[in-house]
């Protein structure tokens, strides 16, 4: 059975989750505050398996205080955040806190139901509509952001050591030079490895590349990235 908390001030929210979920005999939803019609209210020693939380869209810092608060009461609990205008570094800031689902106002109950599936057992989900926005902006080190998220590697487990090791330099942005004089190798062998992780991965650039690694943190038996 899985156990899930509505823990969101929109009165239209619980409705629209009962009726996502009033065929599926296997999950209980529950809702903080019980101030809704015929709604559960949460039992004081409950624990969920997962928790929905709203960002405040003025205050991110509010936002990272409230899901921790409810990670320090409910420690075994995953989150799936629903949220707009998300960054890349915002995405990491809410992994360290427990949140594994990301979805926003484009999000079809698929994507919804697809990121609770994914919290559930930990693993990662961005919603298709959030991933296309990002795909236009830079793009961070996915080592070391999203390192701490338990998740299948996917693709990248395509990659030699080496080749790994050049990407982890390319998404910290550094440049081919850079890399060589890291690793103590040639700017051609730099190319080499590069031009072997884009033809594994089936990218074109660098940016792509860097996408490719958060996509493979993402579980595939999940549709991380669909439907469209």
């Amino acid at each position: 059975m899985l156990d899930i908390l509505i823990a969101v001030d929109q009165p239209s929210m619980p409705r629209g989750f009962q009726a996502m979920f009033h065929e599926r005999g296997d999950v209980r939803l529950w809702y903080k505050g019980g101030a809704y019609p015929d709604s559960r209210r949460p039992a004081t020693a409950a624990c969920y398996d997962v928790i929905v939380v709203c960002s405040n869209r003025s205050d991110k810092q509010l936002t990272l205080e409230r899901i921790s608060a409810l990670k320090r009461r409910y420690a075994n609990s995953s989150f799936v955040l629903m949220a707009q205008g998300l960054e890349w570094f915002s995405i990491a800031e809410y992994c360290r806190v427990g949140v594994y689902g990301f979805v926003d106002e484009h999000a079809t109950e698929d994507q919804i139901a697809s990121a609770i599936s994914a919290a559930a057992r930990n693993d990662l989900y961005v919603s298709s509509s959030i991933m296309d926005r990002l795909a236009v902006t830079s793009v961070p080190n996915f080592y070391e952001i999203f390192g701490c998220v338990e998740s299948t590697l996917g693709d990248i487990s395509k990659l030699s050591e080496r080749e790994l090791e050049t990407l982890n330099l390319v998404a910290k942005g550094m440049s081919n030079k850079a890399i060589a004089e890291r690793l103590f190798i040639s700017e051609k062998t730099v190319k080499n490895h590069l031009y072997n992780v884009y033809k594994k991965l089936g990218v074109r650039d660098r940016t792509q590349a860097a996408i490719a690694v958060l996509k493979a943190l993402c579980s595939a038996q999940n549709r991380s990235f669909g439907p469209i």
